[in-house]
């Protein structure tokens, strides 16, 4: 028995620092590229400013909150995007430690071919293995980041009205019920344990 005692130390070491981990506020780096027409950027900083503050509303409940800690400029051939393989072609700017933001002018439906829609997260294997990153269209309401980074954080759409996954509006600030904060708990610290995301220092942004 004495020879298993310091596996058991150190496993009771690793799940009182999981339950540390998990029951405290974690604050993720988002980097924003931002696509331009002509010599202007699709989307103004008061834009971007706008949707990380609504998303910070809306995920605070879960003790989770996001900053924009990088804003980089996007080649013109990814100003609009319509099909799955303009897409794709994002995924060699993603690298882990920070959510990846990409905001254009333009972003087609791929399920319904000439019409277009606000957000997306989208998944790919291009750029060195499976990555996954959200795109914003410029004209995406200002809760449409807090939606997408909620599939980003695992959660499917909901039927329930008012529920930031839902397309059905209700009073209030957008929100999200008990069990989709319990898999956005899950969900992030599965990213920090297999350093897909990098925590920012501790205290919510101001």
């Amino acid at each position: 028995m004495t020879r298993f005692l310091p596996h058991l130390f150190a496993l009771s070491a690793l799940l009182l620092c999981s339950r540390e981990v998990s029951a405290q506020e974690m604050r993720f780096g988002l980097t924003v590229h931002v696509a331009s027409e002509g010599d202007a950027p699709v989307v103004d900083e008061a834009w971007i400013d706008t949707q990380v503050d609504r998303a910070n509303q809306i995920f605070a409940p879960s003790e989770t909150s996001f900053e924009r800690v990088d804003r980089r400029d996007l080649a013109p051939e990814h100003t609009t995007l319509i099909t799955r393989g303009h897409r794709h072609q994002l995924g060699p700017y993603v690298a882990d430690g920070e959510i990846h933001v990409f905001v254009v002018k333009a972003l087609g439906d791929v399920d319904q071919p000439g019409e277009f829609i606000r957000g997306v997260h989208w998944r790919s294997r291009r750029g060195g293995g499976p990555r996954h990153y959200v795109i914003l269209s410029s004209i995406a309401g200002p809760h449409v980041l807090a939606h997408e980074l909620g599939h980003f954080f695992g959660n499917p759409h909901s039927p329930t009205p008012g529920n930031i996954m839902s397309y059905a509006r209700g009073r209030g600030l957008p929100f999200f019920d008990a069990q989709q904060l319990r898999r956005i708990a899950r969900h992030r610290i599965r990213f920090v344990d297999r350093n897909e995301l990098r925590l920012l220092p501790s205290g919510r942004p101001e």
